[in-house]
């Protein structure tokens, strides 16, 4: 199939009209002539007559001296009595623009964006059906718009099905939609489990560039064709305001926050006993005579120990969910200085999307403790930084294609792609140790992913899973039902292995990863504003 239009960035284009020249450039090709009717067209390249005219309006029509039509119309000599004919053929400007589109696409997901191709209609024979069935049928099924934009993430995601450089205004010109269709179309999606879970984008004032929202997709659904994985999952029950409770999967970051909130918080306390000390010490006689009155400097001693004490047992418990390493203090600070609560459940999410990709791609080398935070993997780390808004000139692209197909394949992959480019500029190199140096918050964050990859992964050493190391795996964020409203999400961790027909899906099990006795959200979002 050809892509090419997956990748061409217009605004002009709608999905009918990109559509049309998909399957066109697919069944004919980009530099053949057509010289049937456009209706036989759109019957030969799989649209409604209805579909056909809208992209035909669109791909005929001139805008301007400036603006060329996308399909160029030439009247050929009529021959005897009748209508004259017309031969169409893609513009020269439409060819050119699209030899130089440089948005790389992804193969991981081709035999899905195939499926996806094959019909635009409603149903896959020609039949009629009424209003009632029509209906049902659209909002069961896939249209040409929702499909459409499903091929445009499945073109720019990873081997998992994870996309995260895809904003509103790419997908706008890579659709032709406006930004209120798009975000239709994604609830439709959502709605029908295509995508697993969209993590809408934030934007902070340290980054230099918008945090995009990152897209996770169910590449099991029977939508995109047959099954050819077995999924097995693997539950991690979710935190508990109610008990005060926090878990590592779902709270890993509210323990990293709630660590630098608490040490700010120890600070500033230290900083006020020490200053009420100094003033007790340079007050004259009488003056403290007169303030013995009023109180009592024990008792006041003993209640800033009890504080101390408390805020000391409330940071022990987040450090207890999170690694011993000393690439955590400088990223804590910059984390809690410029990140808040909306940004937070972001930043989970991308903790789990790194933490997954350590586990897909280097399974093995994490089981031999390699990729820690001192010796980072690269693409990880740097797709982090990038992702965070805080890449430096060093981030290597990947070439199109060069993108792992199937979960089996590892970190040499990774490695082939980034001797195969050269980057901007070289990266930075530490004098005394001769490693790389990364963004400080960009080690943080590696650290946390590295952390729960590693954890995750004694959870199939206990398990006995087969061939843990050639499976995909993907963290995905699902709410159960609660009677008394809104509850907080467990995290299903799905673990795909390729399989024979008719394997029976394995069951899920339920784990229990490191949780500590504390509400560690609440806390660290109610004292976020007031330490700082």
């Amino acid at each position: 199939m050809n892509t090419a239009f997956l990748a061409y960035e217009s605004t002009l284009l709608t999905p009918e009209a990109r559509w049309l020249l998909t399957q066109w450039a697919s069944k004919k090709g980009l530099d053949q002539p057509v010289e049937c009717s456009p209706r036989d067209l759109f019957a030969e390249l799989g649209l409604t007559y209805a579909q056909g005219r809208r992209a035909w309006q669109v791909l005929t029509c001139k805008r301007g001296k400036q603006q060329e039509q996308f399909v160029e119309v030439e009247r050929l000599p009529r021959k005897g009595p009748g209508r004259y004919k017309s031969r169409y053929l893609l513009s020269a400007k439409l060819l050119k623009a699209l030899a130089k589109s440089s948005l790389p696409v992804s193969n991981c997901h081709a035999e899905e964006i195939i499926t996806l191709a094959k019909t635009s209609r409603l149903s896959s024979i020609e039949e009629r059906i009424d209003l009632r069935e029509g209906s049902r049928r659209r909002r069961t099924g896939l249209t040409l718009p929702n499909r459409w934009l499903l091929m445009v993430l499945l073109a720019h995601a990873d081997s998992p099905g994870t996309v995260t450089r895809l904003s509103v205004s790419a997908l706008r010109r890579l659709t032709g939609m406006s930004s209120f269709r798009i975000t239709n179309q994604l609830k439709k999606l959502c709605g029908l489990g295509l995508i697993a879970h969209h993590q809408p984008g934030r934007y902070a004032p340290k980054a230099t560039t918008r945090k995009t929202s990152i897209y996770l997709l169910d590449l099991e659904h029977p939508l995109l064709g047959k099954r050819v994985r077995a999924p097995a999952t693997i539950l991690s029950l979710p935190s508990s305001r109610k008990f005060k409770r926090t878990e590592l999967v779902g709270g890993i970051v509210d323990a990293v926050m709630t660590a630098g909130v608490c040490s700010l918080q120890i600070e500033a306390l230290l900083k006020e006993y020490d200053a009420n000390k100094d003033s007790d010490s340079t007050v004259s006689d009488d003056t403290k005579d007169e303030s013995k009155r009023e109180h009592d400097p024990y008792r006041e001693a003993k209640n800033y120990q009890e504080k101390y004490i408390q805020l000391k047992r409330i940071f022990n418990e987040a450090r207890s969910l999170l690694p011993s390493t000393r690439y955590l203090e400088s990223g804590i600070e910059e984390l809690v200085k410029y990140y808040d609560a909306d940004d937070a459940n972001w930043l989970l999410t991308s903790v789990h999307i790194d933490a997954c990709h350590l586990l897909t791609s280097s399974w093995n080398e994490l089981k031999e403790g390699f990729f820690g935070p001192e010796q980072p993997c690269h693409d990880v780390i740097v797709a982090t930084a990038r992702r965070l808004g805080i890449a430096p000139e060093y981030v290597i692209e990947a070439k199109p294609g060069q993108e792992s197909e199937c979960a089996s394949e590892k970190a040499d992959n990774y490695k082939k792609a980034l001797d195969d480019n050269k980057p901007h500029r070289s990266p930075e190199v530490d004098p005394i140790t001769g490693q790389i140096s990364y963004p400080p918050l960009a080690l943080l964050f590696y650290a946390l992913s590295h952390h729960l990859a590693k954890q995750l992964q004694r959870v199939f050493t206990l398990d006995e899973h087969e061939n843990v190391e050639a499976m995909t795996y993907m963290l995905v964020p699902v709410f159960p039902n609660s009677p008394n409203g809104p509850s907080l999400p467990a995290f299903q961790l799905r673990c795909y292995c390729l399989r024979s027909e008719g394997t029976d899906q394995e069951p899920t099990t339920t784990i229990f990863l490191s949780s500590v006795s504390e509400d560690l959200k609440t806390y660290w979002q109610t004292y976020h504003q007031d330490c700082l």
